[in-house]
């Protein structure tokens, strides 16, 4: 129960908190009527279970921020990201601009017209990054129950239209394109002319499986039971991590991504071959024995073979395609099949929603099926493509 009390020429409100202990609003009252009337608004707001400690609304979004950077907790290679949006957003943007108000007093419009201030200097990523962490800051704040609403929830920033534009255009950054089934043959014989046998199967069997780039990369020999058909993402070493210059094995994505992965007979014999030419642990490493890094692949392998090279006469396949279009892919071509939900949701290393995920179960016929349809799709894609794996 709230009560007013006088204090000095003023009148405040005590309350207790939910540990029972005894504070005082941060509001003062010219008249006792006021401050009775504000000790009701907040019994009143108990009552409903929608009380807002107003001292916890008046703390500083600089102060909130530093508590929330310390017991932010996430995976290592999203801490890295983070780490980069608070020293280049937060610190240089972000605190500038709004540190020294309180969560209580930050507005939208103003949000907006400072969004839009940054967006005559940087790009329109940054600009939605910065916007996306202070979004994230006051979120934070709305579910430890610091203020009641996230102000600029749903604030998007957008290109601004020209003359003939309509308003939907630029709204989303575009789209990357999806390989087709032939560019992805076509992408992997480049990519085996640029780094070998080895780079070529793997972007197969990342066509193949769905596998995300850390689970392909991070794969085990030990993982590989190829002569019962099947790929293993083992959940505390199934995926390579890779955070600035620092490589390491550790868990995949999600709990659901530690599945079994089966495999059509076409590409457990290509991953067996892979295994065969060398001694690493990994199956797919580069051609001088160290595990793969993203951008050099990118940058050596992959944007050759998809945006072309003049150097070799190569037209371009599927300019601003990236690796993780291959798993898009195969969820496509599970889709095409006809393939179960139950199956196609382990396979893509994600938790099937709602009450089907009680119900529902992978069998082995269902296993054997997809072999069989993904073993009979490769062998119709390379009939009329001798040159191809």
């Amino acid at each position: 129960m709230a009560w007013a009390e006088k204090r000095g020429p003023w009148f405040r409100v005590r309350y207790r908190d939910g540990d029972g202990v005894v504070r005082t609003t941060p509001d003062k009252y010219r008249t006792k009527t006021e401050a009775l009337a504000a000790a009701e608004d907040m019994d009143s707001d108990q009552r409903r279970g929608t009380f807002i400690d107003p001292n916890d609304s008046r703390t500083g979004l600089a102060e909130w921020a530093s508590q929330w950077r310390t017991t932010h907790l996430v995976a290592a290679s999203t801490q890295a990201k983070y780490d980069h949006y608070l020293d280049h957003y937060l610190d240089q943007h972000i605190l500038p601009a709004f540190g020294h108000l309180s969560l209580d007093q930050i507005r939208r419009s103003a949000v907006k017209q400072w969004a839009i201030d940054l967006r005559a200097r940087y790009s329109l990523a940054s600009v939605r990054g910065i916007v996306t962490l202070i979004s994230l800051l006051l979120t934070a704040a709305v579910e430890e129950r610091m203020i009641a609403i996230n102000p600029i929830q749903g604030l998007r920033m957008a290109e601004p239209r020209t003359r003939h534009q309509p308003d939907t255009t630029l709204r989303q950054p575009p789209k990357r394109p999806i390989p087709t089934s032939e560019q992805i043959l076509a992408i992997a014989h480049r990519i085996h002319l640029l780094g070998g046998r080895s780079a070529q199967v793997m972007v197969i069997t990342a066509a193949f499986t769905g596998m995300r780039w850390g689970e392909i990369t991070g794969l085990a020999k030990t993982n590989c039971h190829l002569e019962q058909g099947y790929l293993r993402v083992d959940p505390e070493t199934g995926s390579l991590h890779e955070v600035g210059a620092r490589l390491w094995l550790g868990p995949p994505k999600t709990d659901a991504a530690a599945r079994r992965i089966d495999l059509p007979p076409f590409l457990a014999t290509l991953i067996q071959e892979v295994i065969d030419g060398h001694d690493h642990s990994q199956v797919f490493i580069t051609p001088d024995g160290h595990w793969h890094r993203r951008s050099n692949f990118a940058r050596r392998l992959w944007r050759p073979a998809c945006d072309g090279d003049p150097d070799r006469k190569w037209p371009p396949i599927l300019p601003r395609a990236v690796f993780h279009g291959l798993r898009h892919h195969h969820k496509t071509i599970l889709d095409e099949l006809g393939i179960e939900d139950a199956l196609k949701y382990e396979r893509m290393g994600h938790h099937m929603p709602g009450i089907a995920a009680v119900y529902s179960h992978v069998t082995d016929p269902m296993r054997q099926n997809l072999q069989n349809r993904l073993q009979q799709r490769w062998t119709t894609q390379t009939t009329d493509q001798p040159s191809q794996p």
